[in-house]
């Protein structure tokens, strides 16, 4: 039941995050015509420093990042929340005093704060590429039945929400902290300090056994007992090295996702571009106002498209043509 509850809370962000970017793509393309920019100008770092905006526009911007962590803190929240189980029956089998119960406490707290954040990673990272799927699939649909103009707007979206995602990853993981480590570690150390004194205490007791003026009966027996207890210590000791190595290795497969953001810079970037290229597009509805302009498109061969096997939307000619409204009647591209 538990797995049902979790895809439906990430079915439902993942809805939140897709109709909130599509929004986004709205108000982008509504301001871009207000103010007559380019598509580079629309870009979230230059529009939000561009005066021309108002108060209210610049505000409903900013509200894309806000709105972006709340929906991935909520998600991984009540993801984390349907994971946990109840400790009730350890505390009562174990017979764990308050003080105890204080230490369990904070053990299951940073576990669950732990497994939050790996949650927004996670969660982060796989409406990613969701999300852009989603908008790749629905513009082949859209230009199947000849819908241009939702078209043209999804071929938007999907360059925005690449470049607004890579740059929202980017600073996620630069700023990135594993919740609840610290805690684990705090508490780690107080208890091996613990042992580390039990046992620097025990092997105090083995020398002054070890005096000559012991009766050897009783020397015998408490060595037997400092034996016995001297590797339960051992073992102690053991088990919380252990549990560390498994927190740490966690803590380091975390950090090692930190080197994802060159690749991700180089995402964003070549939307920065598909961008460009798509503004460049553009001139071909320019250029069919005019019959003496359209005559000139005769001379071109083919449109290079600047793209690779990334998961931006692929522009070539015939799509191209299709964005534009134009028909082989019309005025078809010619591409070799």
């Amino acid at each position: 039941m538990g797995g049902e509850l979790i895809e439906l809370e990430k079915n439902a962000g993942y809805q939140a995050i897709l109709t909130h970017l599509q929004e986004y793509t709205r108000k982008i393309r509504d301001i871009q015509e207000k103010y007559a920019l380019s598509n580079r100008d629309i870009m979230s770092p230059r529009l939000i420093d561009n005066p021309k905006l108002t108060q209210e526009e610049l505000a409903a911007l900013a509200d894309l990042k806000l709105r972006l962590d709340a929906i991935i803190n909520e998600v991984a929240a009540r993801v984390e929340k349907h994971r946990v189980i109840s400790y009730d029956e350890y505390t009562q089998r174990y017979e764990l005093n308050a003080y105890d119960r204080l230490r369990v406490n904070t053990l299951v707290s940073s576990v669950r704060d732990i497994n939050q954040s790996i949650q927004k990673i996670k969660f982060t990272v796989e409406n990613f590429s969701r999300c852009n799927r989603s908008i790749i699939n629905e513009l082949d649909q859209c230009l199947d039945q000849g819908d241009v103009s939702k078209g043209r707007l999804l071929v938007l979206g999907n360059i925005l929400l690449i470049y607004e995602l890579a740059n929202y990853m980017i600073n996620f993981l630069h700023d990135f902290h594993l919740d609840g480590i610290d805690e684990i570690l705090d508490l780690s150390q107080k208890e091996v300090a613990k042992i580390d004194a039990a046992m620097q205490t025990l092997q105090k007791l083995k020398s002054d056994a070890e005096a000559p003026e012991i009766d050897p009966q009783v020397k015998n027996r408490i060595l037997a007992n400092l034996q016995d207890r001297e590797e339960s210590l051992a073992g102690f000791r053991q088990e919380w090295d252990k549990y560390l190595a498994g927190i740490t290795d966690v803590q380091t497969k975390v950090g090692s996702l930190k080197d994802k953001i060159p690749t991700l810079q180089l995402i964003r970037d070549n939307a920065q571009n598909q961008l460009d290229f798509y503004e460049i597009v553009k001139i071909f509805g320019i250029m069919m106002v005019a019959e003496a302009v359209r005559q000139n498109l005769e001379t071109i061969e083919s449109v290079a498209l600047p793209l690779d096997e990334l998961e931006l939307i692929s522009l070539p000619p015939h799509r191209v043509q299709k964005l534009m409204g134009l028909t082989p009647a019309a005025g078809t591209i010619q591409t070799g």
